[in-house]
């Protein structure tokens, strides 16, 4: 990118002892250490309350509150502007906000795309699985707040909204937890498969046939991390993590 004072994630984002509390007494994150690389996918796991969804959040830029440093390309998260952040990484939350007009102006948000490009995240995200069902295919109104469409259906115009704009990361913060199994798989699925997106996953989810297929699986406790590698060498391990995915009664015995 030729902007000088822009910010970009070519090479890595470097998390290094960052900590974070709300309050003076409980901290939320402690001496968190990271790195993650561009393309690459990385799964967060542990209990409610262990630091995932914060940590996640101050890579987006929730506050710079925290101590340590946060780095996209050496560059300080806090040094950004939010619409310098908003280019580099996109987040999926549970709940989707819509705005009530059609698909198309969900996805795109204002923005002209190519048909090529609009099609591309319609066929990546999923939303062609369900478009054929709909009145006026992508003029199709959501409704209030998407009131119109499933669950699944707005997750997937999140997910599509997200990879229109190729963000190279893309945060998915218990982003199908409320969905059913067969669409929150489906969904992981399609997002472990893009090649020029890198991804982290906090997730509930714990299907070894998902987890086998991230680069890395972090694994956290009391806002630190306790362990991090593949699923292989985690569950190789037996420590932290797979006593944790017994409690789950998630691994095959």
């Amino acid at each position: 990118t030729g902007m000088s004072d822009g910010a970009s994630f070519e090479k890595r984002l470097n998390i290094e002892k960052v900590s974070f509390s709300y309050q003076e007494d409980r901290s939320i994150l402690r001496d968190v250490d990271l790195q993650i690389q561009p393309n690459k996918k990385y799964a967060i796991i542990g209990e409610s309350g262990s630091g995932k969804s914060t940590l996640v959040k101050l890579l987006t830029g929730y506050s710079g509150r925290y101590s340590g440093s946060i780095r996209f390309d050496g560059r300080e998260i806090r040094d950004m502007n939010g619409s310098d952040l908003s280019g580099i990484v996109s987040m999926i939350h549970q709940n989707v906000y819509l705005f009530d007009t059609d698909i198309y102006q969900n996805i795109c948000l204002d923005r002209e795309y190519t048909g090529e490009e609009l099609q591309d995240a319609v066929d990546r995200s999923g939303i062609s699985l369900f478009l054929d069902q709909m009145e006026n295919g992508l003029q199709t109104p959501v409704g209030e707040n998407g009131i119109h469409l499933s669950g699944g259906q707005r997750q997937r115009v999140a997910v599509a909204r997200a990879l229109i704009r190729r963000t190279p990361l893309l945060i998915l913060d218990e982003g199908t937890s409320a969905l059913d199994m067969q669409t929150a798989y489906d969904m992981e699925n399609r997002l472990l498969a893009q090649e020029n997106l890198a991804l982290i996953t906090i997730t509930h989810n714990l299907k070894e046939e998902l987890l086998t297929q991230y680069d890395q699986v972090i694994f956290m406790k009391n806002g630190e991390i306790a362990e991090k590698g593949t699923y292989r060498q985690l569950t190789e391990k037996q420590g932290a993590f797979f006593d944790f995915m017994n409690l789950q009664g998630n691994t095959k015995k």
